[in-house]
Parts: C-alpha cells; structure tokens; sequence
C-alpha cells in the first residue's frame, strides 16, 4: 500500500485566519488541495489536522479520506510527521503534501506516485526550479526517521540524497499561501 499524507495542521499565524478554509477557485484551500492528492490514484489518503481540526475536516466532507488529529500542531511541522508515521502502519511509501499549495494538481501528485511505483527508490523529491520543496515520498524504511523531525523533511533529503529521484517540476507551482498577500496572488492568478 501506498499512502499520500496531507499535512493540514498548521495554525495560520501569518494570515491572521484559517486560511486552509480560505475560498480558492470556488472551494475551500484544504478541499481544493486533498481532492486532487485523492485523485492522483494512492491506496490510502491521510490528513494530519490540528489548529480548527473540526472546521477543517467539515470541508472536507465527502472525500475518501481517512485523518488524525495533531494535538502537539503548535510545536512545529516535526509534530505532523511524527502523527502521520503513527497512523501509516503498513503502508511501503508515503508521499508528504502541504495543504497550503494549490496549484501542485493530481497530475503532479500522480507523477510522484508512478515515478516510485517504476524505480522504487528510497525518496521521491521534487524541485520547482532550484527549490526543494513538497511533495516528497519516502519508503517505510524512513518514517523512523520522519518521526524524529524537528521542522521539515531537509535532514532526511539530504542524508539520502544517493537514493533519491528528483522531479523537475514547473518553478510557476510553487505557491503556498502563508499570508494575506500571498492569497490576493493565487487569487488573480485563478482569475485570469
């Protein structure tokens, strides 16, 4: 089995509100963003939530997903990993996604997912550009490693950097919604 994690914990501290419930092309941030990692074709959806866990997940009705809640969420993204890798039990890879990204699609996400179902490395990365940057899969035998993160996954890229795929995607994708400006952007870009 092959999960796909989406980390939906974060408290949104830079935009003053929720802002994975924030409108985006019509639907709710988190919805926009999980409905296409559940259609990229994984055989398990997770999503870590945390601060507004009960609102987010009422956007998120009618996926087929399953979630856990992340208590210790204001401790830092380490928190998400170590929530995702206790509830991903036999699952052979996972693949890492934010929530906050909209523009990364199910095409994408399913590029990674066959890029590891064809080579079988130990990571699947990505870069847009010369950014790094989610998603990332990584085989089981890393998620004792996940679990031990403080913030991001950059230690356990780097340390396996030999057994690791890299994807080039389009540098343009890389938008994550952190603050008020950031959302005005993604907002015109949507309606040109």
């Amino acid at each position: 089995m092959i999960s796909a994690v989406v980390l939906a914990a974060g408290a949104s501290t830079r935009m003053g509100t929720q802002k994975l419930l924030l409108p985006v092309g019509g639907e709710p941030l988190a919805r926009r963003t999980v409905r296409q990692v559940c259609d990229a074709g994984f055989d398990d959806v997770l999503v870590v939530v945390g601060s507004d866990w009960e609102h987010v997940l009422v956007a998120l009705d009618g996926l087929p997903i399953r979630h856990a809640v992340n208590a210790q969420y204001a401790s830092g993204m380490g928190s998400s990993f170590r929530t995702a890798v206790s509830h991903l039990g036999e699952s052979a890879a996972a693949m890492f996604a934010l929530a906050d990204q909209p523009f990364v699609t199910s095409n994408e996400y399913r590029t990674v997912l066959d890029t590891y179902r064809h080579q079988a490395p130990a990571i699947v990365s990505v870069r847009y550009g010369d950014v790094m940057a989610p998603p990332h899969l990584f085989e089981s035998e890393l998620f004792p490693e996940l679990a031990q993160l403080q913030h991001g996954a950059r230690p356990v890229l780097q340390r396996y950097h030999d057994r690791t795929v890299v994807l080039q995607f389009p540098p343009d994708l890389l938008v994550d919604i952190d603050t008020p400006e950031d959302y005005e952007l993604v907002k015109s870009r949507l309606s040109m």
